[in-house]
């Protein structure tokens, strides 16, 4: 019973919030024309629950995003993009790009994507960066566990995306009320402006077989459902690891042997799944549609390298022949 009011006032709080952002959007009052709509904020309760160092490069974060939004757009679109054009450039391979076609300036999109590595994400916004129009304004919300419990995590942060790690998620239970509250942000962002959201179904890294995906978890279907201005498009990528330096030598000695797939799919329908109410149990449902999504464009990707391996050792003997 104290749950369920729990939840009643925090969805009271949070549509308040929501409905202000809206109306702040639309009639541009108190705000400038450049400015950020207003945004749901944490109660002191729900910062309180977070280390002082989470709090405080959470304000940080929060800052950036309503205020200089425009350094993390840069950052994304130029030191990202070269970092990512050395470890890269000669061996990204875009499958799915009738689908990228699709996304405007105006689009507002969740992108789900399996996890093999760090770097899964800023591979997916070159492919968006590079081949659509999808807007830049980008947020992937990560663990706090050490981009916001460490100061060098904020560092890093700052550094690699100009704060676009956004919002921080927190792992113990007691703290469940502040990812409530996280929940509610990622929302209210993707429903008053064009915003990109990445987020990873499984929730930690994949390191075993990159086809056998581990299972989604619910809180990825709690977002996709409640977000219902925004597009929800599934992503496999293979072909990064977290070694930079090793990428970058395989981009310039053989990027032939050493691609990296980004795979898009057509925009995963969830209107029956809205239409049966947002329970815990429709949540998960969520959740696995669009790991099955996912799991579709892997087995479609390791058809094709099949495919394309045997069409290669078909060729080797006539090659062979042919300089004999």
């Amino acid at each position: 019973m104290r749950t369920q009011l729990s939840d009643t006032l925090y969805s009271t709080r949070y549509l308040r919030s929501l409905n202000i952002a809206i109306d702040t959007l639309s009639t541009g009052a108190g705000a400038s024309q450049d400015s950020s709509p207003i945004m749901p904020q944490p109660t002191q309760e729900e910062l309180a629950l977070l280390a002082p160092i989470t709090r405080r490069l959470y304000r940080v974060a929060d800052w950036m995003l309503r205020n200089a939004n425009v350094v993390s757009r840069v950052w994304i679109t130029t030191f990202l993009r070269i970092v990512l054009w050395f470890c890269g450039s000669r061996r990204f391979r875009v499958h799915g790009q009738d689908h990228l076609d699709t996304l405007t300036a105006d689009t507002s999109a969740i992108v789900v994507a399996n996890h093999r590595s760090f770097f899964d994400f800023f591979v997916v916004s070159w492919a968006t960066v590079t081949r659509s129009r999808l807007t830049r304004r980008i947020l992937f919300p990560v663990r706090a566990d050490f981009f916001y419990d460490r100061w060098i995590g904020g560092i890093l942060n700052m550094i690699m995306t100009g704060m676009a790690m956004f919002p921080p998620i927190a792992r113990g239970k007691e703290q469940m009320p502040f990812n409530r509250f996280a929940m509610g942000r990622l929302v209210a962002e993707l429903s008053t402006q064009p915003t990109f959201v990445g987020i990873h179904p499984e929730g930690k890294r994949n390191t075993g077989d990159p086809y056998e995906l581990l299972p989604a978890q619910p809180g990825v279907g709690k977002l996709v459902l409640a977000a219902e201005e925004a597009r929800v498009i599934p992503i496999f990528v293979l072909g990064i690891t977290n070694n930079l330096p090793l990428e970058i030598w395989r981009n310039w000695t053989n990027p032939e042997n050493w691609p990296i797939d980004i795979c898009v799919g057509p925009d995963i329908d969830l209107t029956d799944l809205r239409e049966s109410g947002s329970r815990a149990s429709i949540q998960l449902l969520a959740a696995r549609r669009c790991m099955e999504s996912i799991a579709q464009l892997a087995e479609n990707q390791r058809m094709g390298r099949q495919v394309n391996q045997a069409n290669s050792e078909a060729e080797e003997p006539q090659r062979s022949g042919t300089i004999g």
